[in-house]
């Protein structure tokens, strides 16, 4: 069975000051840099949730625009988003996927750290799992494939994947060696530290 992935990046971006998934990262974009990271990892399919300056996000991507959802009710919050995302998933004829990983575009995180994330999920049978930094909860999330359709249904108003996490919780992966899984490119201030933790030039 497949291990899909949502990458969230339909914000506006409003504090960063330029939209976060085209943001410089190396000689590539974030979000391209993100692809490349799950296309090294054990993820099978993505789903990129899209809304602000959807268009420039996928002319930036090129054949990989194909991975894009379109969300017009972005601006609704970020839980819309993650629902639309799962929607897409469990979309007729698409496998129904035995894991989830739910990454922000604006945390980004290495292929070796989604495939640990995953193998824990496999072996605990959790339903969630996610990394913790000096016992810090951090990300990206995991979740088992049977939660898809609770994923589908988060919403604003009931606090979103908060309270999905509240009825399953989620098993604490320490990765006290990875600070990397406590990344959050929220400003300007914190690309440059995010790009040294990531070894981006």
């Amino acid at each position: 069975m497949a291990v899909a992935a949502l990458l969230l990046a339909a914000g506006a971006s409003r504090r960063m000051g330029e939209p976060k998934p085209l943001l410089r990262w190396g000689d590539r974009t974030l979000i391209e840099w993100e692809l490349d990271e799950l296309d090294r990892s054990v993820v099978d399919e993505v789903v990129i949730v899209t809304g602000a300056r959807a268009e420039e996000v996928r002319r930036s991507l090129g054949e990989r625009a194909r991975y894009c959802v379109f969300h017009p009710e972005w601006p609704q919050g970020r839980a819309t988003s993650l629902a639309a995302g799962a929607r897409a998933l469990a979309a007729p004829g698409r496998e129904p996927p035995e894991a989830i990983v739910v990454q922000n575009v604006d945390q980004p995180t290495r292929a070796a750290i989604v495939d640990r994330l995953v193998s824990e999920l496999r072996s605990s049978g959790a339903a969630v799992v996610q990394p913790s930094f000096e016992g810090r909860a951090g990300h990206p999330l995991v979740l088992a494939g049977g939660l898809l359709g609770e994923l589908a249904a988060v919403a604003e108003e009931t606090q979103g994947i908060r309270a999905l996490r509240a009825r399953h919780e989620p098993l604490l992966v320490a990765m006290d060696d990875e600070p990397v899984v406590r990344i959050d490119l929220d400003t300007p201030e914190t690309v440059d530290s995010g790009r040294r933790l990531l070894g981006v030039e």
